[in-house]
């Protein structure tokens, strides 16, 4: 329905690459994830989430668990973050081993951010396993740029 953006621009990484059955799990995981925010169903989008996970929201808070992702998520939904919606563009999608994937994307829906996934692979099933969201603040991309140019 939504998240055509759900789609690989370029596969980059050093990992084995895996098409096919794989990829197009992972896809739909991260499909699945994006119409749960969607909807503001805070159950439904931690069951993306495997029962160990770790989320780091854009803010720093460390989310340690499924149980946690969905007792924050849930209030969250209802309140600040109701009607809204993620618009995930993959932009790596890499596999360090058969059953580990790394994918990185980028996001403008609540504001320009990048995200990292560790997605896993368990009983046949894929979990995100880990997840980091970070803000770009174009002003601080700049200054540390320049910052860099500078020393080299």
């Amino acid at each position: 329905m939504l998240y055509a953006a759900l789609r690989c621009e370029e596969q980059k990484g050093d990992g084995p690459r895996f098409s096919g059955m794989d990829e197009t799990e992972i896809r739909s995981l991260l499909t699945r994830m994006a119409e749960a925010w969607e909807r503001g169903d805070a159950e439904a989008y931690a069951e993306c989430f495997s029962e160990d996970s770790d989320y780091v929201t854009f803010n720093g808070m460390h989310l340690r668990g499924r149980a946690e992702n969905r007792e924050v998520h849930g209030p969250l939904f209802q309140g600040v973050l109701k009607g809204t919606r993620i618009d995930p563009l993959v932009t790596d999608l890499s596999f360090p081993s058969p059953d580990v994937a790394l994918v990185h994307t980028a996001s403008s829906a609540r504001g320009k951010s990048v995200q990292t996934f560790v997605i896993v692979k368990r009983d046949g099933r894929w979990q995100i396993r880990a997840f980091q969201n970070t803000r770009v603040g174009a002003f601080s991309v700049w200054v540390t740029r320049r910052m860099a140019r500078r020393r080299g």
